[in-house]
Parts: structure tokens; C-alpha cells; sequence
């Protein structure tokens, strides 16, 4: 990783400058088209749990198939959150080797306030709105619109915030039964939200790839 200046997040060492990220954003999208179909499967899964209330498919995560299948979605669901916290941290860093100046977001800090309680609702978000501005209009990020993407994008992040404390209140408050009804019907909106959220932010990470690298082509031309 390059050395970075703590008060900018500028990068300072040998490989400062400009890192393309189409390599980066293309891997990054295709995990995120995985996640797609696991959360298709996955909503197929728990609305037949639900038809059957709790039959055949309840037993499915024991055999061998539903262990490899438990595994393939932890799999790339690590994938997918690695890749995207790794776009973002090279999308902050493009911006301000591109000439935005005055972000308030490190590299690092865009990537870390997603592990921070409490600041992780809103911080993120804030930082990715920094680097869509920085990425349409470096010079004058401060003044460039954002766009509705991202406010979409982090709507369909936080609901499932909303679905974890509707368990809970189920768990306090109704029987065993009552109980995994209402799990396996929040676990299924959960699943058809993942869908929106994936496609919403495969359109963010393709504008803010060509955004910096058209900026990065018109400055490099003599």
C-alpha cells in the first residue's frame, strides 16, 4: 500500500498517481452478480420453508449439498464485501489524485466507518457522495449534485437494519412458532432487497469507474 499523507490521504510513496480500477470494478461487479443469484436461491429457499412451514427444506443445511451451498454463499459474500470496501478505497484515493481537493474522507477512513457502531449508519454514505462528486467534477466537487443512485443504494442498505430489530421484537413477544414466521418472512424481504441493492450499486461502481478514467485520459493527453 502506498504511504499516504494522514492529513490529505494523498498517497506520497513510489506508486502515487492515478491507479486504474477497471480490473478492480469489473471483479468487483462480478461478485456482486453472484450475489444476485445467491440471493435469488436463498428467496426461493425460505419461500418454500414458508409454504411448507418448516418442512423438508428446514433440514436442508445438513446434507453435504446444503453445507456446499452454506459455504459457497459465505464465500462470496466475503468476496463481494472485500472487492467493494477495496473499489472504495481506490475510488477515494483516484478522486484526489485526479485534483479534488478538500475532501473530508480519507481512503482509509471512506473504507473504516463502515466497522464503526452507530457512525456506520450515515458516515459511509456520506463518504461515498464525496467520491461520486469528486469523480463527476474534480475540480469543483463541492458544487456537483449527487445523484439519486445513492440515495437508493444506501435506502436498500440500511431496511435490513430495520428487519433485525422486527426479529427481535418478534422473538420478545411471540411463541417458537410465531417466532420463526416472522424470521423466515424478514429473511426473505432481506434476500429480494439484496437484488435491488446489488444492481444499483454495480450502476454506481460503472459510472465512477468511466468517470475517473475519461478525467485521468483527458489529463494524461499532451
Amino acid at each position: 500500500m502506498d504511504d499516504a499523507n494522514p492529513a490529505t490521504g494523498e498517497a506520497t510513496g513510489p506508486d502515487a498517481g492515478f491507479q486504474d480500477p477497471t480490473a478492480l470494478a469489473k471483479w468487483t461487479k462480478v461478485f456482486l452478480y453472484a450475489g444476485i443469484v445467491v440471493a435469488l436461491v436463498s428467496a426461493w429457499e425460505v419461500a418454500g420453508e414458508l409454504w411448507m412451514d418448516g418442512g423438508a427444506g428446514s433440514q436442508e443445511g445438513r446434507t453435504p449439498v446444503g453445507i456446499i451451498w452454506l459455504l459457497a454463499q459465505a464465500a462470496i459474500a466475503l468476496g463481494t464485501a472485500i472487492l467493494v470496501l477495496s473499489w472504495i478505497y481506490r475510488a477515494n484515493y483516484n478522486a484526489r489524485q485526479l485534483g479534488a481537493s478538500d475532501m473530508r474522507f480519507t481512503p482509509g477512513w471512506a473504507v473504516g466507518w463502515y466497522f464503526i457502531p452507530i457512525a456506520w449508519f450515515w458516515k459511509p454514505y456520506q463518504a461515498m457522495t464525496e467520491i461520486w462528486r469528486a469523480s463527476v467534477n474534480p475540480s469543483d466537487w463541492g458544487a456537483t449534485p449527487v445523484s439519486p443512485l445513492l440515495r437508493w443504494w444506501w435506502g436498500l442498505w440500511i431496511v435490513p437494519w430495520g428487519l433485525g430489530i422486527v426479529d427481535a421484537v418478534a422473538f420478545a413477544v411471540l411463541d417458537e412458532a410465531g417466532t420463526e414466521t416472522v424470521e423466515g418472512a424478514t429473511a426473505l424481504v432481506a434476500n429480494l432487497l439484496d437484488i435491488p441493492l446489488a444492481f444499483v450499486l454495480v450502476a454506481i461502481i460503472t459510472a465512477v469507474t468511466e468517470l475517473q478514467t475519461g478525467h485521468h485520459r483527458r489529463q494524461s493527453e499532451p
